[in-house]
């Protein structure tokens, strides 16, 4: 049995119960976010520069020039789409009615999910270190494990073991499920 301190609402977490369910919305906004604008706002604003100045080439050289940095287009349409995801969107939780759902949005993203309540035997937080580089960073995520024996990711990426820990103990609590060890669980 898992004696854990309960763990209190975390920053960029919020909660909402309402009668026969519970609702946690979790916030993407954070420090990386800033990070990504800025980073963002220079690599367009680089390739925005560099199209301008198409007209200026001679003869045949501006339809190479268009064509040369087209993966850098494709680069930062990719993270513009990320760093406007970490400024508008949330993750919400939905808990009732025999389901648990999870809705990433307003802007689409990956990851979003419904199952049966009844099928989740125990949730567990996992830590996720990744190095290269540029160094090591790490996040969390909230699995659940079915009673199935198969291992489901509910909400990756959180820079906070405090969130994965509460949304878990939120969940288990409204389930009625014992917080129980899983192989692999981040220990909080």
């Amino acid at each position: 049995m898992n004696d854990r301190i309960e763990v209190g609402l975390p920053d960029k977490l919020e909660i909402n119960r309402r009668g026969s369910e519970i609702e946690i919305v979790r916030t993407w906004y954070g420090a990386h976010v800033l990070f990504m604008t800025a980073f963002v706002v220079f690599w367009d604003g680089f390739l925005y520069v560099w199209y301008s100045q198409l007209g200026e080439f001679p003869g045949g050289m501006g339809s190479l020039m268009f064509y040369f940095p087209m993966i850098h287009v494709a680069v930062g349409a990719g993270i513009t789409y990320y760093v406007l995801c970490g400024w508008l969107n949330r993750t919400r939780i939905t808990v009732g009615r025999g389901k648990v759902a999870v809705r990433h949005g307003p802007l689409p993203w990956f990851g979003n999910l419904e199952m049966d309540s009844s099928a989740i035997k125990q949730l567990y937080a996992k830590e996720m270190i990744s190095s290269s580089r540029n160094g090591t960073t790490v996040h969390y995520d909230l699995n659940a494990l079915t009673r199935d024996g198969r291992s489901i990711t509910f909400v990756g990426g959180m820079e906070n073991s405090d969130q994965a820990l509460y949304i878990e103990q939120e969940i288990e609590k409204f389930l009625g499920i014992k917080d129980g060890v899983v192989k692999g669980e981040f220990p909080g």
